[in-house]
């Protein structure tokens, strides 16, 4: 039970460290990497990972106590646990974007301009 609660510490740091790379990638170009709808999805799902993963790291802070391991929360931090799980279902769907954006370039020869300008607006408000 124990390791239930502390290996998402470790996975979620990873993940976390991992997303933070791709962001910082994208910020560091943005003047050249903003302008490509490829890079502008794989950093809204890097950002929605970060969040759920912050959130599953600290797992171990927000699980109530009294369940028989070293966990620290209440009901109230279960519940906020519970909405930044979220955040998973956003990361999933930006994954789901970025494979229709890759098959409307790679399989349908789409340009990216035609895909930002038909498909990239509708699909970030679908996520």
């Amino acid at each position: 039970r124990t390791a239930g609660i502390y290996i998402p510490l470790l996975t979620g740091t990873l993940s976390v460290i991992g997303s933070g790379s791709i962001l910082y990638s994208i910020w560091a170009r943005r003047s050249t990497k903003l302008k490509d709808p490829q890079h502008r999805i794989l950093g809204m799902m890097s950002i929605f990972d970060i969040l759920y993963s912050i959130n599953k790291a600290l797992t171990f802070l927000t699980y109530p106590s009294g369940l028989g391991v070293p966990t620290f929360g209440n009901n109230a931090t279960c519940a906020l646990q519970g909405f930044f799980t979220q955040f998973a279902y956003a990361t999933g769907s930006y994954n789901l974007v970025l494979s229709i954006y890759y098959y409307l370039i790679i399989n349908k020869g789409m340009s990216k301009e035609e895909f930002a300008k038909v498909w990239e607006k509708v699909l970030h408000g679908i996520v």
